[in-house]
Parts: structure tokens; sequence; C-alpha cells
């Protein structure tokens, strides 16, 4: 369609002398260049994640909104120049036609039904590229109608209108082409959701059971798809698994939500992060067995539990008998001859019960 309707106004505006027919005809071919740029972009930005592409090829669609952007707005801005030299010069060659007429009338039909059909498509497919050839078609649509008013002034004896509304279909081009490249940019610099947006997803965050807080909470858009990572707080002494869980009916929550989420990292923290960012880390686990190694009764436990507090070491030693004095002895020295031990909580091994199985201990 933009084909033949650029080929239409061009040949027609040339024709019968019209400037602002001639510039409608380059916007209905500009159009044309966007709709074939959309096609081949399309066909790269939906590949599916490779080696070297770990997160997708949406960028492509970025990148290629980018380039459509820069070529709108240096066909605009040539435009501008050019009718505006010879607005300035006062060489107006424009003569009133009918023809003119009726040729803008189809275009501002066809250019409509255009838009309604790309946007509709691009809802459906959820692009934000076909989108943005969409509104141009409407640009387009719009600038046909200014055409039609200054045809219809040269007809009245004031061709100068008709000049201006050439100025005014330059300026609509450069102006979609400036936004176009500039949220692309944005976009390729990773800039993320509004700060009403953030706090949605951050509610959502928090309304699913077992989360305390969020925080730290992340951003970027690529293309049509949302990037996500935040950390999320969780109760201090739960197990690995229990904390597992949150994570999934988060991330579940999250894509509930917001449909656009493509990729999610949440980091789960036990406590605050700024409660020890300053502290000297903690002994891990081998470290802390070989000390436990030096108290032997201590060390002929049955299973040992490590916690994590603010830096410092909690234990939870269970044993096979009933812990004995001695037991408890050695536990005091434990606590006094290391500065990163706070507490150890002693207790006995009782029987378990599984699942289609005998009891078992």
């Amino acid at each position: 369609m933009d084909l033949v309707l650029s080929f239409t106004k061009i040949v027609s505006g040339y024709m019968v002398s019209s400037t602002a027919l001639v510039a409608d005809g380059i916007h209905s071919f500009s159009d044309m260049l966007t709709d074939i740029l959309v096609l081949i972009i399309n066909r790269f930005s939906h590949e599916d994640p490779d080696e070297e592409h770990a997160y997708g090829h949406a960028r492509f669609e970025t990148a290629g909104t980018l380039i459509l952007g820069i070529i709108l707005f240096l066909l605009g801005a040539s435009m501008a120049f050019e009718y505006g030299q010879e607005l300035l010069q006062q060489q107006i060659s424009t003569l009133p036609s009918q023809i003119g007429i009726v040729v803008v009338i189809l275009s501002i039909v066809g250019k409509e039904w255009q838009f309604r059909f790309t946007m509709k498509v691009a809802k459906k497919v959820n692009s934000s590229l076909l989108e943005a050839n969409a509104w141009h078609s409407r640009t387009d649509s719009i600038s046909s109608i200014v055409v039609l008013i200054g045809l219809g002034a040269t007809i009245a004896g004031y061709p100068v209108i008709e000049i201006l509304a050439a100025i005014f279909v330059a300026f609509l081009i450069g102006r979609m082409g400036f936004k176009m490249a500039s949220d692309a940019i944005q976009e390729l610099m990773d800039k993320g959701l509004t700060h009403s947006q953030q706090e949605l997803l951050k509610n959502t965050l928090k309304s699913v059971p077992g989360i305390v807080s969020v925080h730290m909470l992340r951003t970027r858009r690529m293309a049509n798809q949302i990037f996500l990572d935040a950390h999320i707080q969780v109760a201090s002494r739960i197990s690995v698994s229990e904390g597992h869980q949150i994570n999934e009916y988060a991330m579940s929550r999250l894509r509930e939500f917001e449909r656009d989420i493509r990729d999610i990292t949440l980091h789960i923290d036990h406590e605050p992060d700024d409660s020890y960012i300053q502290l000297k880390l903690a002994p891990q686990r081998r470290e802390i067995e070989n000390f436990i190694k030096q108290y032997p009764e201590l060390a002929a436990y049955r299973t040992l539990i490590i916690h994590y507090i603010n830096q410092s070491v909690e234990l939870d030693i269970c044993f096979d008998k009933l812990p004995t004095d001695e037991i408890k002895h050695q536990c005091r020295l434990a606590i006094e001859n290391a500065n990163w031990l706070s507490e150890i909580r002693l207790s006995q091994q009782h029987q378990t019960f599984q699942k289609g199985a005998n009891d078992s201990v």
C-alpha cells in the first residue's frame, strides 16, 4: 500500500506542482522503507538464545528502531530545510489542483486503515518496533490531513499555506524519528522501568508469603522484554529448600503480574545486607568442622547445622544420645575460644518417619 500511495502522491504532486503533496508522498515512501526494515529486524530479533547471545536477540529490534529513527529524523530535517528555503526565497510554485484533493483523501483513508491493522498485530505479538511503525502510519495520516488543508488553501488563493503544510509534514517526520531514536538509545543504555512500575513489582514480591522485605530491585528493557533482579529477605533459620521454594513462588507471582518479564534473578538474603557489609567474613563449614575436632565429645555429633547471623556463627548440633555435662562444658570452652562463635544449641536425634517407608532413625 505504501508503495502505491507514495508513487501516486509524488507523481501527482509533480504533475500539479504541489510541494505539500510531494512531501506527503515522501512520507509514505519512508513508511514503505520502515515496513521492509521491520520485516528484516523481526526475522532476527525473535530467534532463540544461543551460546553468543544468552539473553536472546531482542536487541536487534532496538537497533532496528534506532536506525529507523535516525533515517526519519534526517529525512524530516532535510525536507524542512528545503521547504524553508523555498518559503524564505518566496519561490512558491504550487498550483491549485482538485486532483491532489482526491489523492490526499484516498491517502487518509488508506493510512488510517493501515494504522489500525498494524497496531492490532503489534498488540497481538507484543512488538514495540511494530507498534512504532503503526504510529508512523498514523502520523502519515495526520500529515495528509494537513496537506489537504494546504491544497484547499492553494485553491482559495493562499499557496503559502501549502508550503507551511509541507514544512509541518517534515516536522512530523523528524519528530517521530527523533523520539524513536531517543527511546532506542535509552534502551541500549539499559533504561529501567519507571519508579511507579518498580514499586508495583516490589509490592508484588512483598505479597509472597515468607518474604520479609525487598530491596535493590533493578530492571532494564530489551525491546518489549523486561529483565529484573532483586534481593529478597527471608527468615534467618529456614532451610535452603524452603528459601528456594519461596524464590520459585516469587518468580511465578512476578510473571503473573507482568507478562513482559523475560528473565528474573532473585538473590535470597537471610538478614539485611547492610548489617555485615563492613565486617570480616565468618569461617566456612570446613574451618568450623576442624575447629570442633579440638573438642572430642563435641565432635561426636550426628548432624551440624550452621547459621550465619551478622557474620557471627550459631551452631545447631544434634547427637544420637542426650548431651552429657562434658559436652556442655566443651560447648562453653568452644564459645570462649572462638570470637566468631556466638551460640551453640544442643539436641538429641529423634526418630523420623518417611512417607511409604518403615520408621527410620
